[in-house]
């Protein structure tokens, strides 16, 4: 399989249309030129590169015969885009460890890591539903919608992928997040974040999380 192959069509693929959805409305990286804009971009990133990890990639792990080699490209790609994103982070909170990297330097970083894990994922998740009867898909796509509503909203390159470590991992990060982008007010994050609906189209806000 190359990673460029795409989806001869998106009925038959609910978890590659509702990636897709979720993913829609970005602004090209090398476009942002607001603080806003740039912490809602990395909110969404973030969010989505958690629920894969937390959904995706234990289920392609766990079927016979999985493209191994591909699975560990997306995860070593998935943890690049992490840390430019949390470079990205921390120059527009204006920490000292980022000061030394200009704005363009780091957004075009982060948009030729993010193509490069992109392709990888889209090619592992045509893979992935190709191994996957109907309900089987029907019911990965739902996994990974659950947990896009509770996934961190900035990037933990750090965080553990596997193991029980792993969950504990998601939950707490996914609501100190929560609690730091009130704190700071981030626009558009935190428990405002829009969240796409069951149907892969996106949808309102979610309510708050008890």
């Amino acid at each position: 399989m190359t990673v460029d192959r795409l989806p001869d069509s998106t009925a038959d693929r609910p978890l590659a249309a509702f990636i897709a959805a979720a993913q829609g409305g970005l602004p090209a990286v090398q476009d942002v030129d607001e603080p806003d804009t740039g912490y809602r971009v990395i909110a969404r990133l973030s969010r989505h590169l958690a629920a894969m990890w937390r959904t995706v990639y234990p289920q392609a792990a766990s079927q016979a015969g999985a493209d191994g080699q591909l699975r560990t490209m997306c995860l070593s790609r998935g943890r690049e885009v992490e840390w430019t994103l949390r470079l990205f982070q921390c120059q527009l909170s204006g920490e000292v460890s980022a000061v030394g990297r200009s704005a363009t330097s780091v957004l075009t970083l982060l948009a030729q890591r993010l193509d490069s894990y992109r392709s990888a994922e889209r090619a592992l998740v045509i893979w992935l539903e190709d191994q996957l009867a109907a309900e089987g898909r029907e019911k990965l796509a739902g996994k990974y919608r659950r947990a896009l509503t509770h996934a961190p909203t900035r990037p933990h390159p750090r965080c553990p992928r596997s193991g029980p470590l792993c969950h504990a991992g998601f939950w707490l990060h996914g609501r100190w997040d929560r609690v730091l982008d009130t704190m700071d007010s981030r626009p558009g994050v935190g428990y405002d974040f829009p969240a796409p609906s069951s149907n892969g189209s996106p949808g309102p806000a979610p309510g708050r999380q008890s």
